[in-house]
């Protein structure tokens, strides 16, 4: 058992019920409203004040994200040696150190420096996320060792509805920078340099691990990836993971922009406000999952909420009024809050302590391994049918993943389990 699992039994550290759930609501928060704002911020800086094309837009962002993919099982094994307080005091210091390098030269920019900004961010965020995800069941463990009366799916659903709020809240922000970057690269940075701050106050010991030599990690991360695949939970939710990524990730990056753009006539702005609408109804149904006591079967809430996912996706087909669309997108951003709490409490329940940060990691790139298929995918249906017949693609994905899901797998039946 890693040390993040560790303190199920008396504590001893002093501190009351709830204080370190609250720090680790606390650095999340920080941390996914900087996210927030580089979601704005990067590519506005290579779009409008580049001026760069759209291949070299995508170039951009293939640099955030390739790094992240490549590195996440590596993150995840890291999540499983270190103490979780001075690993992501030292990660997010890091993260923050880029955005205040980009903000004074901000007057100077050049598309390379910013490819470094990307390569730089996507590969610190690929372990700052399974050592930071990986921390919540230590965290709740020792709350409840503490005498609160805290569940782990609980926690899930309250991490989930933070970091939705918080990255609405950055989003928001991010999006009144105009042409003066420079001081919104500072908060972006202050606010990740105050969560570096708060997680010295985690009390999760330092993991007890053997072997430390290159050739043991690369094979920590084959046993992962083996348990990650053939354990009877774990597995079928790696696969939802890649079927998200795929029909509603891509779905997202292409569907979204040519349908506000070719069926509404709308521009970037209109498209900002659907993400809005989507993320803050996902806000909404989240914080409503924290707020009752978790599902009794977790499995069934999750892939109701993917056919709900598929039927809103079906919907775009069907020609409506503008204000009918975004109500669709709000209907469809309710379930996806749901999506996010199930999966994260299953996962986070489910694995074993000892594969916990590599199972994280593994489920993250199931993520950002279908997105791009999903977009390329989407974009020949897009070029084939239009943004509106094209939905139907994703939408059949989407629905005939989640029913073989609950056909094959045990997550339909499966109980909850903390």
């Amino acid at each position: 058992m890693t040390g993040e699992n560790a303190g199920m039994g008396t504590t001893g550290d002093g501190l009351k019920p709830g204080r370190e759930i609250a720090v680790y609501f606390g650095i999340v928060a920080l941390y996914f409203f900087a996210f927030g704002l580089q979601m704005v911020l990067y590519p506005s800086l290579v779009t409008f004040v580049l001026n760069e094309d759209a291949r070299r837009v995508g170039q951009a962002q293939m640099a955030l994200s390739a790094p992240m993919f490549a590195l996440l099982l590596f993150g995840g094994l890291l999540a499983e040696r270190v103490r979780a307080a001075s690993a992501l005091f030292w990660l997010q210091l890091a993260f923050a150190a880029p955005a205040v390098v980009l903000a004074l030269g901000a007057a100077h920019l050049t598309y390379p420096a910013l490819l470094g900004y990307g390569v730089v961010m996507g590969s610190l965020a690929a372990f700052m996320l399974p050592v930071r995800d990986a921390a919540l069941n230590g965290v709740v463990g020792r709350e409840i060792a503490r005498g609160s009366r805290l569940a782990l799916a609980r926690a899930a659903a309250g991490a989930t509805a933070v970091q939705l709020g918080a990255q609405i809240a950055g989003l928001m922000t991010g999006s009144m920078a105009g042409a003066n970057p420079g001081p919104y690269l500072l908060l972006q940075a202050a606010s990740v340099a105050a969560a570096a701050a708060l997680s010295l106050q985690l009390r999760a010991p330092k993991p007890v691990v053997e072997a430390r030599t290159i050739r043991a990690a690369f094979g920590d991360i084959g046993a992962g990836l083996k348990y990650a695949f053939r354990d009877p939970v774990m597995g079928p939710m790696l696969w939802t993971a890649a079927y998200i990524g795929v029909f509603i990730i891509g779905s997202f990056q292409v569907l979204f922009p040519l349908i506000v753009r070719d069926v509404y006539g709308g521009d970037a702005e209109q498209v900002g406000h659907l993400l809005a609408i989507f993320f803050g109804a996902s806000f909404v149904s989240a914080v409503a999952v924290g707020s009752l006591p978790p599902f009794e079967r977790p499995g069934r809430a999750l892939l109701i909420s993917h056919l709900l996912g598929a039927a809103i996706l079906a919907s775009f087909a069907i020609e409506k009024p503008l204000w009918a669309f975004m109500a669709s997108v709000a209907v469809w951003g309710l379930g996806a809050g749901v999506t996010m709490s199930t999966s994260r409490t299953i996962t986070q329940s489910s694995a074993e302590p000892a594969f916990l940060g590599r199972v994280l990691a593994v489920y993250s790139m199931g993520f950002m391994g279908g997105a791009p298929i999903g977009a390329l995918l989407i974009g020949q249906a897009v070029h084939t049918l239009g943004p509106g017949q094209a939905s139907l693609v994703p939408a059949v994905g989407l629905a005939a993943a989640a029913i073989a899901l609950g056909i094959f797998s045990p997550i339909w039946r499966m109980e909850r389990a903390g």
